[in-house]
């Protein structure tokens, strides 16, 4: 297997002849939908436990998505829940099938399923206490690509329309560094030698804001970004962003917050326009606004970022469905909810999704 895996790293290296016989597959249509967080984190000792977290996926979430007129669901994973002990290509058959179930039920309500390593072997962006990190270890490195290729050899056959790959969350210096291009091939290599024409969503580099210019081109790759800015909004009051005191206003006062929290929606798709000028596929991986928010202020400024990457033909997932951001059981206290199958909605943040 490693000597297999050398010789595809050569051949790319070399005349890129392996990413070149790759089908160029695209989606149609924009992505539009969520992320859902049945597998998003591994148990963890004094961690209060998570509803939605709860190791597996539910259908009625797919058949939510269906009827409100979504076609994207994001499942971020953390592979610890994958594996069997410690071993972190030991892969524990009954936590695949759950994934199995997952992609099942996305091809029976039309939704398109996207895994993503959000814990990957080697790095989290929640922490930095992986043994090996990804960027310099030859460990990791070769433990997250056999994870990728074991998923890819799993779901060979399942069609594009119905399923993507997103490599890794949020990738930053602690990362790769200047590593991430060479990781990121690595892994898109592992796929290909399985699946040569699954297609694959790569996160921007600097914690997914930053398109990748090396990926420009690649058949089947798109470029996945954020949208999580100005913090002043989405993450007002959350503890580990410094944001004012006093509650934001959409559009933001002048002189709230510093230069950083004050960043733009549109600062952040300038960046991206490089990469929507070539031609490449982009999207929202993930974006919102955390529930400490006035819901006011924050349907105005998710309505300002909506119509936004509607203009740039971008496509956008919700972090999350169920949770301090989401539609369902946001825990917002300025809400006038309503029931649905047992959860309190925010109607009028979900109406507001639909109409973009």
């Amino acid at each position: 297997m490693k000597a297999k895996y050398l010789a595809l790293w050569g051949a790319v290296l070399t005349a890129g002849a392996l990413l070149a016989e790759t089908a160029d597959w695209r989606p149609a249509e924009r992505w539009r939908g969520f992320n859902l967080l049945g597998m998003f984190r591994a148990p963890t000792i004094g961690l209060a436990p998570d509803p939605r977290v709860d190791g597996h996926f539910v259908e009625w979430e797919f058949k939510a998505l269906h009827d409100w007129g979504f076609n994207f669901a994001r499942l971020p994973l953390d592979y610890r829940i994958l594996i069997k002990g410690d071993s972190w290509t030991n892969l524990d058959e009954s936590a695949l099938g759950k994934l199995d179930q997952a992609v099942a039920w996305g091809q029976r309500w039309g939704v398109h399923v996207q895994i993503a390593l959000h814990r990957i072997p080697g790095y989290c962006i929640l922490d930095q206490t992986e043994a090996f990190p990804l960027g310099t270890s030859p460990v990791a490195q070769e433990a997250a690509a056999e994870i990728w290729r074991r998923f890819a050899r799993r779901w060979k056959g399942v069609p594009n329309e119905a399923l993507s790959f997103n490599l890794y969350n949020e990738p930053t210096r602690h990362a790769a560094g200047a590593n991430y291009v060479k990781v990121a091939r690595l892994l898109v290599d592992a796929i290909r030698a399985e699946d040569p024409a699954r297609f694959i969503m790569l996160d921007g580099d600097a914690c997914a804001s930053r398109p990748v210019p090396e990926f420009y081109g690649v058949p089947a790759v798109g470029q996945a970004f954020r949208g999580y800015t100005p913090h002043a909004i989405t993450h007002y009051a959350s503890g580990y962003v410094k944001t004012p005191k006093e509650p934001p206003t959409w559009p933001l006062a002048p002189g709230y917050g510093d230069k950083w929290t004050r960043r733009s929606p549109e600062d952040t798709v300038a960046l991206y326009q490089g990469a929507l000028d070539a031609g490449e596929f982009c999207m929202v991986g993930e974006f919102g606004c955390r529930n400490r928010t006035p819901h006011g202020v924050a349907l105005a400024w998710m309505e300002h970022c909506l119509k936004l990457w509607k203009e740039k033909n971008l496509g956008w997932a919700l972090w999350n469905l169920r949770g301090h951001n989401g539609i369902l059981d946001s825990g917002r206290e300025d809400v006038d909810y309503e029931d649905f199958n047992g959860h309190k909605l925010d109607r009028k943040m979900l109406d507001l999704l639909r109409r973009y």
